[in-house]
């Protein structure tokens, strides 16, 4: 297929005979069934062998560590063009199908609409991309393709391995993960946050005793420096995915509470307390309450005491603790305009307690969530979705760690997922230490 251009399809074109049994089907205690696959042969596809009326081929990725704390690799199917010109009727329907070492079946499906594809669809190449969480191990990948209308199909089977990363990573909390789940395509923040997702990490789960975890995610965008042009990121392709593993401890010992501060209004847009599943429905509404081309005009005019806002928050949160504590802040660089109040925190009647500042490194290119990819063929990025450039960070000086300093906050810069996973070590050796006594 030398010499064809690429032109990559978005699998969320469901069947609708097909889409049905998908939203019946439930994740068992091994593996994850498809009913989709009862409508066909495909066991008897597979023992039949490869079939030549389809020119295609399929690879599975490298697998790498995401913001999730979790690694990801993509499906990807490449299917020459010059077999579809003559099917312009029906649906192309892809048959996905891992097998894990234990024999543990994990399926997944999608489809193309024929007549929906360009008219110059014999001069390209048709991709499918299927992204999914995997564990370290041995699989087997088995994938068969079928068109609705000539009841023609194409079925071929390969191996993979995927790897343990070479860096920090974090494998006491995997140990009751699925093996394999898929990923489906939903827009941000859905994307960021994947909702559907069912495994859930044990990060902390070694932590036993009683401590209370606090978590603040500013959700506000900085402003820019004085004389840039460009308009800082929340970071919330990063930071929600982050946000979310954070919530799964694995530790039925500790408390945990969630706090969303924007601070260009100085409002607490959502809290929860006693954490177990983060509340996603009203936490997503948070968000879109948050946007801050919205902002009022008595906000803007009173923009000079957003940094007291966020140290008056932080006391309160601090005041509600009645236990040995962490608090963790995940954000992006801040800047302040000209003649904000900057005084750092008072340390008067607080308890003791240990803060972990994780300031997000927002690349240039914009973050794009986790799914089934379309554009180009290159390797997705880590950040929950699309890919991710190695460019120079936005240019802001951040003025909020400052507001923290009596309270010696332990800083983390981060930009990758890797280096997220360092400062989950901390956190979680810092819990598990927790006296009720923590030094300053």
């Amino acid at each position: 297929m030398a010499g064809v251009s690429n032109m990559w399809i978005d699998p969320q074109f469901r069947s609708p005979l097909l889409r049905r049994g998908l939203l019946a089907s439930t994740p068992s205690q091994r593996g994850t069934l498809d009913p989709a696959f009862e409508k066909v042969p495909f066991n008897q596809w597979l023992a039949e062998g490869p079939d030549t009326r389809f020119h295609w081929k399929a690879r599975v990725t490298r697998a790498e560590l995401s913001f999730h704390q979790r690694l990801v690799a993509s499906v990807e199917l490449a299917l020459d063009g010059k077999d579809l010109k003559t099917r312009r009727e029906g649906r192309l329907v892809f048959l996905i199908q891992i097998t894990d070492s234990e024999g543990a079946l994990y399926q997944d499906h999608s489809s193309i609409e024929l007549n929906k594809l360009d008219e110059n669809i014999d001069a390209a190449e048709l991709g499918i991309s299927h992204r999914v969480f995997l564990l370290p191990g041995d699989y087997q990948l088995a994938i068969a393709i079928f068109d609705t209308v000539t009841h023609e199909h194409g079925t071929t089977q390969t191996q993979f391995r995927v790897t343990p990363p070479l860096s920090d990573f974090l494998p006491e909390a995997w140990r009751d993960l699925p093996a394999v789940e898929f990923i489906h395509t939903e827009p941000s923040p859905d994307g960021w946050y994947l909702p559907d997702i069912r495994g859930r990490l044990e990060w902390a789960g070694s932590v036993h005793s009683p401590a209370r975890l606090a978590v603040i995610l500013n959700v506000a965008p900085s402003l820019p420096e004085s004389g840039s042009r460009s308009t800082p990121s929340n970071g919330m392709g990063a930071l929600l995915p982050v946000l979310k593993a954070l919530s799964e401890t694995g530790s039925p010992a500790l408390s945990e509470s969630v706090d969303l501060l924007d601070l260009g209004r100085r409002r607490d847009v959502f809290h929860q307390d006693a954490v177990i599943d983060l509340d996603w429905p009203r936490l997503k509404t948070s968000l879109g309450d948050a946007d801050t081309a919205s902002i009022d005009l008595h906000s803007l005019a009173d923009r000079h005491h957003d940094a007291q806002f966020f140290v008056s928050e932080v006391r309160r949160i601090f005041r509600a603790f009645d236990k040995p504590s962490v608090l963790v802040v995940l954000t992006t660089a801040v800047a302040f305009e000209s003649g904000e109040d900057l005084d750092p925190i008072s340390l008067e009647a607080l308890p003791t307690s240990r803060v972990f500042y994780i300031r997000y490194r927002s690349p240039i290119q914009s973050v794009r969530p986790v799914g089934p990819q379309m554009g180009g063929r290159g390797r997705g990025g880590r950040m929950g979705g699309g890919p991710m450039m190695n460019q120079t960070p936005h240019g802001v000086v951040d003025r909020l760690e400052a507001t923290l300093k009596p309270l010696r906050p332990k800083v983390f810069d981060v930009e990758t997922p890797e280096q997220m996973t360092k400062a989950f070590k901390e956190i979680r050796n810092s819990l598990a230490t927790l006296d009720g006594q923590a030094a300053r």
